[in-house]
């Protein structure tokens, strides 16, 4: 079951699904596909960092991984203010 997560998060296809949640999130102005999304996107980052031997991408991915936490504390703290 591990290694069906494992080889379903590294293909191409997770990639798809993550797009596919962002671009939901464009259309459907619903508060939790977007953390939905931001979710996805840090498990498929921090699954492609453990994978990836290069430096440049580990940083690379690591930006983009800080980026997406951030994103999801805005979120919340705009989702918090507003009510």
């Amino acid at each position: 079951m591990n290694d069906k997560i494992k080889t379903a998060l590294s293909s191409e296809k997770s990639m798809t699904v993550i797009n596919l949640l962002f671009l939901l999130s464009l259309f459907i102005r619903n508060r939790g596909i977007i953390f939905i999304a931001y979710i996805a996107w840090i498990v498929f980052l921090i699954c492609f960092i453990k994978k990836t031997s290069s430096k440049a991408v580990k940083a690379a991915n690591g930006i983009f991984l800080i980026f997406a936490v951030a994103m999801i504390m805005i979120n919340l703290y705009f989702m918090i203010s507003y009510r």
